[in-house]
């Protein structure tokens, strides 16, 4: 018994992380770098909700017109973000604060660089830890008159370097990656997963709600992505934590919950997708480039989700022997429905 109280409180701190940590500490921001005759134009876009508090009131103020604010996230920004083309560094020039008003979940850092050159290697290196908390990382978008180019930066791999001169080359990869790594740091869709796949009884069943799932948020990236499509971020993030909130307590209190768990899934994963779908659409992909994004990014996506279901589902199997088989679905329902239930509240009132 004491061990099976060990595994259950094992499962809840790793849940009560994901939730707390997790949702403060580590941040993906947005990138787009545009390079023309010598000058370089950084835009990040940052969620609120998922930065440290400090940084997310400094943010709010200086998008209110604070003075000082502003000018601690320029001097931030002049520390963390420095370009280089053709061996020489570029000069930083203005750093615009945008976004962070009364109904707004994500702030914008636009910086502008001046290169003496016009041509050659653009060498940048990125390090936001100091300001945007230490597990930080960035998904961005190079384009240059030469093509446009996927970029990641973070803890593995604060710099990039690219000949801005040679035509880019068409790569489903980057995309397929960047869908990887969107869904296994969105901490968000995975408790979401966890929470549908908890009272799940038998391979049909997790067959079903992965399935419809998938379905689901494909056809609303795919909408979102291509603009067909858009609801404001500061609308669709409190929804997002909702749906985890609602299976979850489906979980507790429901007498079947798995019943029509895979109609769930699918309705709630058409506004997953829509999340999905603002990551991707960001980037300001178009025509090639956006059809090689929005396809490789969902396969991407749905890599990082069977690879997720495949290290959980034993995981919970495992912790669902014996006595566990009644307990541990609602030991997992109740850890994420306080999280989602934190989330909610966050999304709602931060920004």
């Amino acid at each position: 018994m004491t061990a099976r109280l060990m595994q259950w409180a094992a499962v809840w701190l790793a849940l009560i992380c994901c939730g707390g940590a997790l949702a403060h500490v580590t941040t993906t921001g947005l990138l787009r770098i545009e390079v023309a005759a010598g000058r370089v134009r950084y835009a990040l876009s940052v969620a609120l909700p998922e930065l440290p508090a400090a940084s997310a009131s400094i943010l709010i103020a200086a998008a209110n017109g604070d003075r000082a604010a502003a000018e601690t996230i320029a001097e931030a920004a002049r520390s963390s973000v420095t370009i280089g083309l053709a061996g020489v560094r570029c000069r930083t020039g203005r750093v615009r604060i945008g976004g962070a008003g009364a109904n707004e979940t994500r702030s914008t850092i636009e910086i502008d660089f001046t290169c003496d050159a016009t041509h050659g290697r653009l060498d940048i290196a990125e390090d936001w830890s100091a300001f945007l908390g230490e597990h930080y990382q960035t998904l961005g978008n190079l384009r240059t008159t030469s093509g446009e180019r996927q970029v990641t930066f973070g803890e593995a791999s604060k710099t990039a370097s690219v000949d801005i001169d040679r035509t880019a080359a068409t790569s489903w990869l980057d995309f397929v990656r960047l869908g990887v790594e969107h869904i296994l740091t969105g901490y968000d869709h995975l408790l979401f997963l966890a929470v549908l796949l908890a009272t799940a009884r038998g391979l049909w069943s997790v067959v079903r709600i992965v399935t419809a799932f998938t379905l689901a948020h494909s056809v609303t990236l795919t909408v979102g992505a291509l603009g067909i499509v858009t609801i404001p971020d500061r609308i669709i993030e409190p929804l997002i934590a909702a749906t985890i909130v609602w299976v979850a307590l489906e979980n507790l209190f429901g007498s079947e919950p798995d019943r029509r768990r895979w109609i769930w899934s699918f309705g709630f994963g058409l506004v997953h997708g829509l999340g999905f779908a603002s990551a991707l659409g960001e980037l300001g992909l178009k025509g090639a480039a956006l059809v090689r994004g929005l396809v490789g990014f969902n396969l991407g996506v749905e890599i990082g989700q069977l690879l997720f279901v495949a290290v959980f589902l034993p995981a919970l199997m495992w912790l669902s022997r014996g006595r566990g088989a009644q307990l541990t679905p609602r030991f997992v329902s109740l850890a994420v429905a306080l999280v989602g239930t934190y989330w909610l509240v966050e999304r709602i009132f931060v920004g």
